[in-house]
């Protein structure tokens, strides 16, 4: 006779076919997880790479600036008297502006890294501008007082470390229709003296913009300076000629 041996079931065997569908369960769960980590981590990546390329540019400026160069003074001057040019022709362009909101002035400062000052010969006259700029600025002075024509200068501090750009603003149409006491405003807001009773093609008063010999070196890129020497070199061949 053949026995027949007879199981029973326990509760912890039962339990074996309820654990693998929750498994599968968590599985799915913790793969849907993932993927949506893998997702928000390419996307972390790509928006990082995204910021350093908006970065590149200061980047790129920095390492023009850091290139070495071969600088003479010819250059610097030149260089000085071009940028010089360009800032006092945006100032002139609206005096009144200029003088008033100093929007464009602060924004011109820090693009070419230089001070600039608006006001009388010697109302701008300081100790630390030094003995050769305080004497320009003493010729300036001399030309006002006797109706004189007054140019464009360039004068090197007396270290050298500095090159002080100055320009004549002459009266033209630059207040007209203004009232006294708004023109009398825009005087007290620099250093001119009174504009008042001045007449057409008087010189009001100076730009003073101060350059610093080492930022105008680092802003200059290699591919200008070389035009730049170009130009000067074209320059001193049409003067032999003359």
């Amino acid at each position: 006779m053949v026995g027949v041996k007879s199981y029973q079931l326990k509760s912890s065997d039962l339990s074996f076919f309820c654990v693998l569908p929750v498994s599968l369960s968590k599985k799915r769960t913790m793969n849907k997880r993932l993927l949506l980590f893998s997702i928000f981590g390419v996307y972390a990546l790509w928006a990082c790479d995204f910021n350093k390329r908006l970065d590149t540019s200061g980047v790129v400026q920095e390492l023009k600036e850091r290139q070495v160069k071969r600088v003479n003074s010819a250059q610097v001057t030149t260089l000085v008297d071009e940028w010089g040019h360009v800032i006092v022709a945006k100032l002139n362009q609206d005096l009144v502006k200029s003088i008033q909101q100093k929007t464009q002035i602060d924004s011109l400062q820090r693009l070419y890294r230089v001070t600039i000052q608006l006001g009388s010969p010697l109302k701008l006259q300081a100790p630390d501008l030094g003995n050769k700029v305080n004497q320009t600025l003493d010729a300036y002075q001399y030309n006002a007082e006797n109706h004189l024509d007054a140019i464009d200068n360039i004068q090197a501090s007396d270290d050298g470390e500095y090159l002080y750009f100055s320009s004549p603003v002459v009266l033209q149409d630059q207040f007209k229709g203004m009232k006294t006491t708004d023109i009398q405003a825009l005087a007290q807001a620099t250093k001119l003296d009174s504009l008042a009773f001045r007449k057409k093609g008087d010189m009001l008063g100076l730009w003073l913009i101060r350059f610093t010999k080492k930022e105008v070196i680092r802003l200059v890129d290699v591919k200008s300076l070389q035009k730049l020497q170009v130009k000067i070199g074209t320059e001193a061949q049409e003067g032999e000629k003359k």
